[in-house]
């Protein structure tokens, strides 16, 4: 986008359907790999008759939306951008699904819990109302999706936001993240979370640190070899981050800051009667592991 033009002289620009209708033409063609489009071949595809109205449109989109070359037009990184977020139905779309029942229960309480999409937020809570997993979707997206559908994008959505976290770059600007740890109670547990909030767009969410974890390859590979498939693990089921528990059906595991400066966070899992220590920075990164094998795991290798 040109320097010279502000976030809200860019928004102004799109105010007119014509303009609009003439990014989707550059998108429908963008599927088909037509682009760039020539001059008339894109009037046509914008089904705006007069060319001199055409003409002062596409002019005012030009440098900023849609880039123009020898070769023709198409969209730029911002004309992609908007045309996405409009398909997604971002900024118009509704759409409700569920509530729905999930064979799952809350990590904090025990009870049953159910998933819902509303008005572009996707929730799992409990019948306690513990909001385990509160994430946006577009609603666009959303309308040919079934809900255990939604979860699963979601759910991935999620593991790489947290994967970006962990660069300090944010996943929707690429600018730079800030993420912060913390400790919260909630039902006498104490959870470790860590927030993320980008300087640039001001985008953030939070997640627990034991979400973080399952990431890790290196936890990855100790629940594997005992049976035991962790990585991208539904993050509602996720308890690791909540003292004296573990992933769902993996053991125990528990959590205590061991350094606040530098910050150090220390989990201790068992599986299979093996520890694994793992250590994390305040960006949820692996800084250090130590394995444990079993007393009786000892005693079979020393013979």
């Amino acid at each position: 986008m040109d320097e010279g033009v502000g976030p809200a002289d860019a928004f102004e620009l799109l105010a007119a359907e014509p303009r609009m209708d003439v990014l989707r033409a550059l998108a429908a063609a963008r599927r088909e790999g037509a682009t760039p489009l020539a001059f008339s071949a894109l009037r046509r595809r914008s089904a705006i008759d007069d060319s001199g109205r055409f003409n002062y449109h596409l002019g005012k989109l030009v440098g900023t939306f849609i880039e123009k070359t020898e070769a023709g037009y198409d969209l730029s990184y911002a004309g992609r951008s908007v045309v996405a977020a409009v398909t997604a139905g971002t900024y118009t779309g509704t759409e409700r699904k569920g509530p729905e029942p999930l064979d799952d229960d809350c990590v904090l309480c025990g009870a049953a819990v159910t998933a819902r999409y509303a008005d572009g937020e996707l929730a799992v809570r409990c019948g306690n109302d513990h909001g385990l997993f509160v994430t946006g979707f577009p609603p666009g997206a959303a309308a040919d999706m079934e809900l255990s559908a939604l979860l699963e994008t979601a759910s991935l959505r999620t593991y790489q936001r947290i994967e970006f976290a962990t660069t300090g770059r944010c996943p929707e600007c690429f600018g730079s993240l800030v993420t912060t740890p913390t400790t919260q109670e909630v039902e006498g547990d104490r959870i470790h979370v860590l927030r993320s909030s980008c300087e640039q767009c001001g985008e953030g969410f939070t997640a627990s640190a034991g979400t973080y974890l399952v990431l890790a390859p290196e936890v990855v590979a100790f629940y594997r070899e005992r049976g035991v498939d962790v990585h991208h693990a539904r993050p509602w089921t996720v308890a690791v981050a909540v003292d004296g528990r573990g992933v769902e059906g993996t053991g125990t595991a528990e959590a205590s800051v061991v350094s606040e400066e530098p910050y150090r966070l220390r989990f201790d899992l068992t599986a299979a009667g093996d520890r694994l220590a793992v250590t994390l920075d305040d960006r949820g990164r692996v800084v250090s592991t130590d394995l444990t094998a079993s007393e009786q795991k000892r005693r079979s290798a020393d013979r």
